[in-house]
């Protein structure tokens, strides 16, 4: 058995070898936060053992870093792709969706605009405005809260309407 299944000691740092061995990638890597790094440099001065397969680790990544960089062959898309079988893309196309034009997707009006009291509310502000107006007291300044009233409910339609038309166009096409 290896030397680290075997012993349970801890440096005196507290970190155990087990823990110790977890850490040493992304100690190598320069990623753990500045207290868990110098528990690992604490503890690899003074385990051996652990020391050893970071030295070792070490050896790995810098001869890995002297490899030279390959590029892909120019074909390596094509390949891939050819690769997979037509059965096996035709299983996925549930997956996949037909993508409209984002200002069509509904998320692209804000939560508060999409719902349905604040577009109950904009046609009834619509609705009082209009019966001002029919009742002959209105005046000019009450078009700019019935157009805003109403702008909610039309904004609304009017998407609905654009991802309906971009499915037909899509659908005869």
């Amino acid at each position: 058995m290896d030397g680290h299944d075997q012993r349970n000691h801890q440096a005196g740092d507290g970190l155990s070898c087990p823990d110790c061995c977890l850490e040493l990638q992304d100690y190598l890597d320069g990623t753990l936060e500045k207290k868990r790094s110098l528990s690992v440099f604490l503890h690899l001065r003074e385990c051996e053992s652990c020391r050893v397969d970071h030295d070792a680790l070490r050896a790995v990544f810098a001869g890995l870093e002297a490899l030279p960089a390959l590029e892909a062959p120019a074909d390596f898309d094509d390949k891939v792709l050819a690769s997979v079988p037509y059965a096996a893309y035709q299983a996925m196309a549930s997956l996949r969706r037909e993508r409209v034009p984002v200002f069509l997707e509904e998320q692209f009006l804000p939560a508060w605009l999409r719902a349905r009291a604040t577009r109950l509310g904009g046609l009834l502000v619509t609705a009082a405005v209009a019966a001002v107006f029919i009742a002959g007291a209105g005046s000019g300044w009450l078009l700019a809260p019935g157009a805003a009233g109403l702008a909610p409910e039309l904004l609304c339609r009017l998407q609905s309407a654009g991802r309906r038309l971009v499915g037909l166009s899509r659908a005869e096409g």
